[in-house]
């Protein structure tokens, strides 16, 4: 059975994150675990009390937080009531958000996080590019990324950004293959430079054995692209965008120039800036 966490700040944007990933797993069993994480960290707050001159502590008040629960497990039961293979469980947590997410990641084994971006409640900084990214390069598990409004309709084209200065090991691409189930999904593998200049006869060895290797664990047509720009995130982004491409498979922990060039900058705005779906694979 699949594990997924799925953070939740209650804004219609996080429920179309639940709904993506019900629709992309809906043959898949799978246990779902909606997080809210009160980053407050405390149940009491302080309360002037003028006759005292001073500020005691007082008990919160839960009753927003619980309806707020309670509607979106109505919710959940109404987009999935028919999946008896779903089963679904509410976790509130108090403190830091990568810490929480760092704990049910341990406890519960999670095996893939689905966020949505640009929340639209009091939690939205946790739904931006800055805290997905932090997610995507800071804690050990996958990571699906919906932005907002983005909808599951099967995917048609997948575009997988590459760096040749890594080796991309086979549980890597299982993991990638695993998540394709049709075998009309077109897997663009794209290769973004800063110039047009030929490629060294090394890289296009490299290009080939990659081609063939994902050959022989997924019979889709795969195809290498390159483009030109001087900003990788930004090449991904318009190559996507000019493709119609339905999902973007990235790499969150590896080394060489795709770490400096591709984790400092382009996971985190990729994840801000994009209207297609992210999935980021650990390394």
């Amino acid at each position: 059975m699949k594990r997924i966490l799925i953070p939740t700040d209650f804004s219609p944007n996080s429920k179309n994150a639940i709904r993506y990933a019900l629709d992309l797993f809906q043959d898949t069993s799978c246990q779902f675990y909606i997080l809210h994480v009160n980053v407050e960290g405390s149940d009491f707050v302080e309360k002037p009390a003028y006759e005292l001159g001073t500020n005691v502590l007082v008990k919160k008040e839960h009753k927003s937080i619980n309806k707020k629960i309670k509607d979106l497990e109505k919710f959940i039961s109404s987009i999935s009531s028919k999946r008896k293979h779903h089963n679904f469980t509410t976790i509130r947590e108090y403190g830091t958000f990568l810490n929480s997410i760092r704990k049910q990641i341990l406890e519960k084994q999670i095996d893939l996080i689905v966020m949505g971006t640009h929340g639209a409640s009091e939690l939205k900084e946790f739904f931006t590019g800055t805290r997905s990214g932090d997610v995507i390069t800071k804690v050990e598990a996958d990571v699906l990324v919906i932005p907002d409004k983005a909808k599951y309709e099967g995917f048609e084209k997948l575009v997988f950004p590459i760096d040749f200065e890594i080796t991309y090991n086979d549980t890597i691409l299982k993991k990638a293959a695993n998540l394709i189930s049709s075998q009309k999904t077109q897997i663009k593998l794209l290769y973004v430079t800063k110039s047009h200049i030929p490629l060294f006869e090394e890289i296009e060895q490299r290009q080939k054995s990659l081609v063939e290797r994902l050959s022989k664990l997924l019979p889709n047509p795969i195809s290498f692209q390159r483009v030109a720009s001087r900003k990788i995130e930004d090449g991904v982004r318009i190559f996507a965008e000019s493709i119609n491409a339905d999902l973007i498979i990235m790499i969150s922990k590896d080394y060489g120039l795709f770490q400096k060039w591709f984790l400092d900058t382009a996971v985190e705005e990729v994840s801000f800036e994009t209207s297609i779906p992210l999935l980021s694979l650990q390394g």
